[in-house]
């Protein structure tokens, strides 16, 4: 499966926007305490690692950081948040397991002109969910509680206007920050030139991921769609199917499905027949179903008869598939290869 690399984490001291959200979409704040004590934990981690907050806010099931380093330490910060906030939460609920979806994600501020635009974005979060009508009615944003933590720094909170929504300006800021490549060059980072739309399309290369590739690093579906002598629609439905194969491939990801195989894989780094392989044999049936609708019944047929239907440790799934999905007509000799007939 080709597509774009899971590119390193920038270590560089400076702004960085950081997001984490619970596995599967989970809560992982419950009640106000839980709140404060991710708080807590920030603040104490401020003062271990040497970092300032310039905004926050944590919603339910995920928490926005914008984060100024002094040094290249943002992994080994993120990692002591992260770890001692699910010890806290999994000992508090009684629970095992992962609590948030990965590591974390984060963004570097290459151009501080784009930092007012990002502290809006992420204070505006609960009035984006509809939660409140008005930022000042949030608790749990900087804004609104900038004393909840003594490594803020609000200088950026009081030039900022949250009494209006994301102006298209500043919405466009916010896509460059998402979607920013650069070059660290003895020490320096620059801002990487974005590719010309043609390099996107070569012959060798899957056009699923040509296509979203193309996207996430700023071309629009019209552009690309235009680019390809395609209509809008077509690019849109490949890559809304692209984004539900990553949406599928990251809930049994975080399920610990491929953790055999890695705990960091991405869809983008998977093939294809090791994806469908391990949506067969271990994800439930709402998933399969979705699978063949992702894939094609053709494709999921392939990866079965070779890697499946002679596993007879899957043989309830087999004869399941058999039946309900490939509307073969089979019994106990279903494992021997004159059974097997090549769905229409």
């Amino acid at each position: 499966m080709n597509g774009t690399q899971t590119k390193p984490r920038i270590e560089k001291a400076g702004f960085y926007h950081v997001l984490n959200r619970g596995v599967e979409r989970r809560v992982i704040f419950l009640d106000d305490d839980d709140y404060l004590k991710f708080l807590e934990i920030v603040d104490e981690s401020a003062f271990t690692y040497d970092f300032s907050v310039y905004s926050f806010c944590l919603m339910s099931n995920h928490y926005h950081l914008l984060v100024k380093t002094m040094h290249e330490n943002l992994s080994l910060l993120m990692r002591q948040i992260n770890s001692r906030y699910s010890i806290y939460f999994n000992n508090k609920y009684k629970r095992v397991g992962p609590l948030f979806q990965g590591r974390f994600k984060s963004w570097f501020v290459y151009d501080e002109v784009y930092l007012k635009s990002l502290v809006k974005y992420i204070e505006l979060n609960p009035t984006k969910a509809n939660i409140v009508d008005e930022i000042k009615k949030y608790r749990w944003a900087m804004s609104t509680n900038t004393s909840a933590l003594s490594c803020a720094n609000d200088e950026l909170l009081k030039i900022v206007d949250f009494t209006t929504d994301m102006s298209h300006k500043e919405l466009e800021n916010i896509n460059k920050i998402f979607h920013a490549k650069y070059d660290i060059k003895e020490d320096v980072i620059s801002m990487k030139k974005p590719k010309k739309l043609e390099e996107y399309f070569t012959d060798s290369a899957d056009r699923e991921f040509m296509i979203a590739d193309a996207i996430n690093d700023g071309y629009t579906q019209t552009s690309i769609a235009s680019y390809l002598k395609l209509s809008n629609v077509f690019i849109s439905k490949i890559y809304k199917r692209y984004k539900q194969k990553v949406q599928l491939f990251n809930k049994l990801r975080d399920k610990g499905i491929f953790w055999s195989y890695s705990k960091d894989i991405t869809y983008c780094k998977a093939t294809e027949k090791l994806f469908i392989e391990y949506l067969l044999k271990y994800g439930d049936f709402d998933d399969i179903k979705l699978g063949f609708t992702l894939f094609g019944k053709r494709v999921l047929f392939k990866v079965w008869s070779e890697k499946l239907k002679n596993d007879k440790q899957f043989i309830k799934l087999n004869l399941m598939l058999s039946r309900v999905f490939f509307g073969m007509n089979v019994e106990s000799d279903y494992f021997k290869e004159s059974t097997i007939k090549k769905p229409n």
